[in-house]
């Protein structure tokens, strides 16, 4: 920079001339970035106050603060406006905070917020142009209808069997290493890394081995991006025009390929069968399956494959984790918990079945009450695809309505964590009470106070799936280990480097066997 600096001034030194529209170029850009930057003061909306060249993302871009974090500072900072703009770096963005706000915008009026806030460039990325959270449009609509029948309550009853079995190997590996010190998100995606590959293509995923699977390691290689990636990636938040010209795909190759020769490879073991019979009823079987009804391409069988597997375990994971924890360092809810599967179980001459674990309220309030403080998404970013009115009849200082006119193409930003976390939806937020979730306690609200899944016609496919592999690694874990926090456990602080919401030094957990 100092030596750019000299090398500028030594230009001007000799030509002077070059001076004057040099700096009246950097002055009209600089007005200019000032002038865009009073958008929300002219329009009267409350917002915080951008820095020059990164609006109000500048702690998010330099991996200072988590987007959920900041999202939380400007919902604090106005606690009684019901929608606050800031600046995606350049561009003027609306956060929303109303419940009801909220709810029009996932639910009543969701055509016009029917798009998520993500770049991706179809021509580059074939498998994740259908998936669904990536795409809009009619790309959205047909991956939704080719997935949505293979998550039905009855789907997941039919593989009840087969999770339970993958439970069994998670408990007896657990056993393997009693007192050892785990760290909880890393033991849960073993099991939901097991777990998915088991219901989705029903091969062993060697997960509870000693050493790293092929599947654990290329779960990981699914979030790595190349360096041409990330770049691509800032130059999205920065210059979005330009970005969508750069032909780089945010899948690695290598996963690419990987997942391409498993199903490829799968599909064709299953075709040489002569028995029906003998096929497994798992994920990729359903979408063989309809495979005709729906003129299914093997890129998109391939494509679902990946979303399942790549869905199935990293959410649910997070979400198995800080409910591991939440129970260490809550032993008295720990114990009710304890009491209550083993209650249920024992009615069932010892049986944990799929409708035994449907029975089982308190655990499914402990499931809530994590998602409650911990959603592994953190916040939703979605896109003003039509002309929208946003109001709800506030009224501000001054006696000014609050409605405002949002125009198309501006980015909506949904601060779910700061919305869970607010006293007024849910008294002393910070204390992990999955009572809240009773039916005598449950708060009701008309809008969306509650949205670790998200809400509409967009809400989260797996849920059903995810629930139940939570839940079922919950209640067996509990019935036959104690779980205690680790010697080596730090203060939880969000990571702020991570897409998804998880802990930056790990949750350290112990077990014990009862």
């Amino acid at each position: 920079m100092l030596v750019s600096s000299f090398l500028l001034a030594g230009l001007f030194y000799h030509n002077p001339l070059l001076a004057v529209p040099v700096f009246g170029l950097v002055w009209l850009l600089y007005w200019l970035v000032r002038h865009n930057y009073q958008f929300w003061e002219i329009d009267g909306v409350p917002h915080p106050k951008p820095s020059l060249f990164t609006g109000n993302l500048g702690p998010t871009l330099t991996l200072k603060k988590h987007i959920c974090e900041l999202a939380s500072d400007w919902y604090n900072a106005f606690p009684d406006k019901p929608f606050v703009g800031y600046f995606k770096i350049f561009t003027p963005a609306i956060m929303v905070k109303d419940p009801v706000l909220v709810k029009n915008i996932l639910t009543r009026d969701f055509e016009c917020f029917a798009a998520n806030d993500f770049l991706l460039d179809v021509t580059h990325d074939p498998l994740l142009a259908h998936e669904p959270f990536m795409v809009s449009g009619d790309r959205w609509k047909r991956a939704r209808s080719l997935l949505t029948p293979s998550f039905t309550g009855a789907k997941i009853k039919q593989l009840f069997p087969v999770m339970q079995s993958v439970t069994d190997a998670f408990v007896a590996f657990i056993g393997r290493h009693v007192a050892h010190e785990f760290e909880a998100k890393e033991v849960a995606a073993r099991f939901t890394t097991q777990n998915v590959v088991a219901c989705t293509f029903s091969i062993d995923g060697d997960c509870f081995s000693e050493r790293e699977s092929e599947f654990r390691r290329m779960g990981r290689r699914v979030f790595e991006t190349s360096h041409m990636a990330t770049a691509k990636t800032m130059m999205a938040v920065f210059l979005p025009t330009i970005a969508k010209w750069i032909p780089v795909p945010f899948l690695l190759k290598e996963v690419d390929q990987w997942i391409r020769s498993l199903v490829a490879n799968l599909i064709i073991q299953r075709s040489a069968t002569e028995q029906k019979d003998s096929e497994p009823e798992d994920f990729l079987q359903s979408f063989l399956k309809s495979r005709d009804k729906n003129n299914t391409t093997q890129t998109e069988i391939t494509a679902q494959a990946l979303t399942v597997f790549l869905e199935g375990f990293e959410t649910s994971s997070v979400v198995l984790g800080f409910a591991l924890y939440r129970l260490a360092k809550s032993p008295e809810v720990q114990q009710k918990l304890h009491d209550e599967v083993k209650k249920r179980i024992d009615a069932n001459d010892g049986n944990l079945d799929f409708d035994v674990l449907l029975q089982m309220d308190y655990l499914e309030w402990v499931m809530l009450e994590t998602l409650r403080m911990h959603p592994p998404a953190a916040t939703m970013h979605k896109v003003c695809t039509k002309k929208y009115i946003m109001r709800k009849g506030f009224r501000d200082a001054t006696g000014h309505d609050m409605s405002i006119y949002v125009r198309e193409g501006t980015p909506i930003l949904i601060p779910v964590l700061a919305i869970h976390m607010d006293p007024k939806y849910y008294p002393e937020p910070q204390t992990f009470d999955p009572e809240r979730f009773s039916p005598d306690r449950k708060v009701t609200h008309e809008g969306a106070i509650f949205l670790p899944f998200g809400e509409g016609p967009r809400m989260c496919l797996g849920m059903r799936f995810a629930q139940a592999q939570v839940k079922l690694a919950l209640a067996k874990l509990v019935l036959n280990y104690r779980v205690t926090v680790g010697p080596t456990d730090k203060p939880f602080a969000i990571d702020s480097r991570s897409f998804v919401y998880q802990a930056r030094d790990g949750l350290r957990i112990v077990f014990e066997k009862r």
